[in-house]
């Protein structure tokens, strides 16, 4: 019954991802509008998820080596996000220069140890993040004084990925916070994930009415 719970607050931020996915494909008008990695981002994720959910359904705790793909993917896509938004040089240049430097790092950590791919890597994640983060803060930063797309959007992946950052980071995955009513440390995880979509939805918004 825990895991169900905590596995039905999971899927709930699956089915906004869904949801965000399908809004910003099958609208036109606004699927002109979005950079296509913007879109490849949100499919690419979406079949991540599924596949991570069944998985983790069948079989619990087997699935870690899913989250590979999506910090790696998610990194891939958005710092390509980034690179389109940052109209400097100097700025596109050294998000070039991060992600293939990145890129080798992830390699050589996996080449050193092949077994690090069935359990989380806690480099891969921090990371990542970290980096998206940066450019999310700086992009916003720069644009403060201008309504702009991908505005929305920056502030959700800002909180969604601080708060699993702060999840993984801690060391202990398996805290139970509370007993009755049973509340683990990946519930916070979902939630800041189902905010972080909602976010999503409100940059679709803003778009769809420009």
């Amino acid at each position: 019954m825990d895991f169900l719970f905590v596995f039905i607050i999971s899927l709930l931020g699956l089915f906004f991802l869904l949801f965000n996915t399908i809004l910003f494909a099958t609208n036109s008008d606004v699927r002109k509008k979005v950079y296509k990695m913007f879109l490849a981002y949100l499919i690419a994720l979406s079949i991540i998820e599924i596949a991570c959910h069944i998985i983790g359904f069948l079989h619990p705790n087997l699935n870690f080596f899913i989250s590979h793909f999506y910090f790696i993917f998610q990194f891939a896509f958005l710092s390509s996000l980034f690179y389109k938004l940052f109209k400097e040089k100097g700025m596109k240049q050294l998000i070039v220069l991060i992600f293939i430097v990145q890129i080798i790092i992830l390699i050589w950590t996996y080449y050193s140890n092949p077994q690090l791919f069935w359990s989380f890597n806690i480099y891969e994640i921090s990371s990542t993040s970290f980096i998206l983060v940066a450019y999310a803060l700086l992009f916003i930063f720069k644009n403060l004084d201008v309504e702009h797309n991908y505005f929305n959007f920056s502030i959700g992946l800002i909180l969604y990925l601080c708060c699993s950052n702060s999840i993984f980071l801690s060391g202990n995955l398996d805290l139970v916070l509370l007993e009755n009513p049973y509340i683990d440390i990946w519930v916070f995880n979902s939630l800041f994930y189902i905010i972080f979509q909602y976010m999503v939805y409100r940059e679709y918004l803003f778009f769809k009415k420009q």
